[in-house]
């Protein structure tokens, strides 16, 4: 057990004093009152966080007893995830579900309130963020938000330690904030693909922890819990598992992703979605065989992440051709603004691009796209670029609220929802909110150059 709770604790220390010490003692405590508020709530109703409880507990427990997780037979679903995630909760095992339920539920609500203001409190701390910025970021993501907390899914710890991992490195805290993105890419496997986006940034020491991370979380912590041998076997188990999964899920039968990747090979082709009724709801454009079909998504995926790999590599080198002048000119605190936007915008379009080319983006992985809303509605705020890039990006970020609030079950008994999603909403809106977050890293390094407050207060003291 202390092998379990004592890297984990020093992590979340960690994250704690990106916001002073203070603080740290209004988190605690807000996450105390919120652990006894959700417990007794879910031992009053009988509510059951189904995902966590069901599943991911399940198979804690499962594993605990030396039984096999992988095993439809043992477990009450398919369980996909390295060991480690059963590893991560044995402390829950042995606790009422009421209260396991509250202490999972409680750590995730704070997390995501630490992960959401690091977006204004690190990134953007230097700049006045409007409040239609929150209001657009929250349209966005407030439903996504909402149904991981509600099903107890891992994918908000995902987000959130991914999210402040990449936080710390840009505060100059490389180690542990690579161990945070490499725990986050133990927990799900698309995290990892940050390695390549901090070797483009040139963050070697952040590349070098999140390494030395991923084998610490993955490969030794289970070891020491479990035992060489035992781990070994979970491990094999786990690879069997993982690769009948993905199997499935980029094979030609059928898709029940709503990224672009599988997207397309739906409507391209007589592959069919897994919704209640696909041969209504389900939408064709050209009828391709199957196999050209899927052939041809993954080859659109390569671009795309090859496309967001070359964007960031340009956006880089820019920044840094800007930060130089700025320090040359004396404006340090606006190179700070600009820097932290850019950064900001390349995280937001790393999670666009996850989005786009897994191919099992459920609706409840959504929740990552608070960034680059968030990111665009600063970059709009501050634009002093053409106007018609400004309105060309206004249009893509309005499409894409106005596409994911269509794809709301709101008014679930209309079932507009589900023509939306036929309709192939939920890739769109990756594919709008991607373009847009292009247009304001390719555009000049003046379009992304806010206004500090020390900058307003020396253009209004200047006859």
């Amino acid at each position: 057990m202390q092998a379990v709770l004592g890297p984990l604790s020093h992590s979340f220390l960690g994250i704690l004093t990106l916001f002073g010490r203070y603080p740290v003692r209004m988190i605690l405590l807000t996450w105390l009152m919120l652990a006894v508020c959700i417990t007794a709530r879910d031992a009053v109703t009988g509510k059951n966080r189904r995902d966590f409880t069901d599943y991911s507990l399940a198979a804690a427990r499962i594993t605990y007893n030396g039984g096999d997780p992988y095993q439809r037979e043992e477990g009450r679903g398919t369980y996909k995830y390295f060991p480690l995630n059963a590893t991560l909760l044995w402390p829950f095992i042995h606790l009422p579900v009421p209260l396991s339920q509250g202490i999972w539920t409680a750590t995730n609500i704070v997390l995501l309130g630490l992960c959401l203001w690091a977006h204004r409190a690190v990134w953007t701390r230097q700049m006045r963020v409007p409040w239609w910025v929150w209001a657009v970021a929250i349209a966005v993501a407030l439903r996504f938000f909402v149904k991981n907390l509600r099903l107890g899914q891992w994918n908000t710890s995902v987000y959130c330690l991914s999210f402040l991992g990449l936080t710390l490195i840009y505060r100059g805290r490389a180690w542990l904030g690579g161990l945070l993105v490499a725990l986050a890419a133990g927990l799900k496997y698309l995290p990892s693909f940050f390695l390549i986006f901090l070797a483009l940034r040139r963050r070697w020491l952040a590349c070098a922890a999140m390494v030395l991370g991923y084998v610490f979380w993955v490969l030794f912590l289970p070891t020491v819990v479990h035992g060489p041998q035992r781990h070994w076997e979970l491990l094999e188990k786990y690879w069997a598992r993982a690769a009948k999964s993905y199997r499935g899920m980029v094979g030609p039968e059928y898709t029940s992703s709503h990224s672009l990747r599988s997207t397309l090979m739906r409507m391209t082709s007589e592959v069919k979605p897994r919704l209640p009724d696909p041969d209504v709801y389900d939408v064709t454009i050209v009828q391709l065989p199957k196999e050209t079909a899927r052939r041809l998504s993954e080859v659109i995926a390569w671009v795309i992440l090859a496309s967001t790999v070359t964007v960031t590599g340009i956006a880089s080198r820019r920044s840094q051709q800007f930060e130089v002048g700025s320090s040359c000119a004396g404006h340090d605190r606006l190179a700070e603004a600009t820097r932290g936007l850019r950064e900001l915008l390349l995280v937001g379009l790393w999670y666009v691009t996850f989005l786009m080319i897994s191919p099992e983006t459920r609706t409840a992985h959504f929740l990552t796209l608070f960034t680059p809303a968030f990111a665009l509605g600063v970059a709009l705020a501050y634009w002093r670029g053409a106007d018609v890039w400004r309105w060309l990006m206004i249009a893509l970020l309005g499409a894409a609220v106005v596409m994911l609030l269509a794809v709301s079950e709101i008014l679930e008994e209309a079932q507009y929802h589900l023509v939306a999603s036929g309709l192939g909403f939920y890739a769109w809106s990756q594919v709008a909110l991607w373009g847009a977050t292009v247009i304001a890293l390719l555009s000049h390094s003046a379009a992304l150059a806010p206004d500090t407050d020390s900058e307003k207060q020396n253009s209004r003291a200047t006859p």
